[in-house]
């Protein structure tokens, strides 16, 4: 912030990035640099979070949150916010407004959001008129270099050229070839502006992951489901792809795929009738049978 520069902190999840961002924005407002507000990008499922971690981190700080029906009257009302947090979705759409307004910063949170240069969302955010650009993301490369540069091009655009030239200088050599020599150019240009801490470097204390496999045997019933969607599934598929090819029918592929997984986890997320007259979830049933076993052992459990 003090040299005019964004950066990306990429810490693995668990290390603090939201704490550690809040930080920083109770220094600047501490030094009487939060003269306009600060605006958080967040998916919509982080919203609460954000705001829970503010209330009991920075209770000091003013926070607006815009999304729903009523935001655009809670928009014209920021004078003497201090923080403002938003969604990509709700920022794409109104982004007509949003580039009106002046940002002291503005924090992409999971921000392998804008990983497709493309996007709504990865064009409202680079329209935002803001003095400092922050990105936070546990995950900064899921799938290839460009998504690296589109976070780049909005946190300082001309770093690591346009799209094309970075495709030519780095992307190609180092995916296509694995050019070492290239990937330590990348590596050397980009290093000053992010920080990333695995959990082996901060939580030394923590015992290896130990990961034990569970395999479920379903129901009668649900095997049953199963079978007939599959079957179903599978004769469009081959439909599909015989008349567009595999490559075009690749969201056919993909909804036969999630049907299936969610007939495995649990036979009330198919939106079909045929799933409604099946009761029995043996995902759910052994997951219940392992949480009541451990709860009273004392142990501390996190879902996903």
């Amino acid at each position: 912030r003090g040299h005019g520069l964004g950066g990306l902190l990429a810490d693995d999840m668990g290390l603090g990035k939201t704490a550690q961002t809040i930080a920083h924005l109770v220094f600047e407002h501490a030094a009487g640099r939060l003269d306009r507000p600060a605006l958080i990008v967040v998916p919509t499922s982080l919203i609460s979070n954000w705001t829970a971690e503010l209330t009991k981190f920075a209770p000091h700080l003013r926070t607006e949150v815009l999304h729903g029906l009523d935001r655009h009257a809670r928009r014209d009302r920021l004078a003497g916010v201090h923080v403002v947090i938003t969604t990509y979705t709700v920022l794409a759409r109104d982004i007509a407004d949003m580039k009106e307004l002046s940002w002291q910063v503005v924090v992409l949170d999971e921000a392998q959001a804008i990983k497709s240069p493309a996007s709504k969302a990865t064009r409202a955010v680079g329209m935002l008129d803001t003095k400092h650009r922050v990105c936070l993301s546990g995950t900064p490369i899921e799938n290839n270099l460009e998504e690296l540069w589109s976070q780049f091009n909005f946190l300082m655009p001309g770093l690591l050229g346009d799209r094309a030239v970075f495709a030519k200088r780095f992307r190609t050599p180092i995916e296509k070839r694995g050019d070492d020599q290239r990937r330590m150019q990348l590596v050397r240009r980009i290093k000053p502006f992010i920080l990333r801490r695995t959990k082996s470097e901060v939580a030394t204390e923590l015992p290896p992951k130990h990961t034990i496999l569970r395999r479920i045997t379903l129901a009668p019933d649900q095997r049953e489901l199963y079978e007939t969607i599959r079957v179903t599934l599978q004769e469009r598929v081959r439909e599909e792809v015989a008349e567009r090819s595999l490559a075009g029918s690749r969201i056919v592929v993909l909804d036969a795929l999630l049907k299936l997984r969610q007939v495995c986890c649990d036979p009330r997320l198919v939106k079909l009738p045929s799933a409604r007259t099946v009761e029995s979830s043996s995902k759910l049933d052994d997951l219940l049978e392992m949480v009541c076993e451990m709860i009273p052992e004392g142990r501390r459990i996190l879902l996903f």
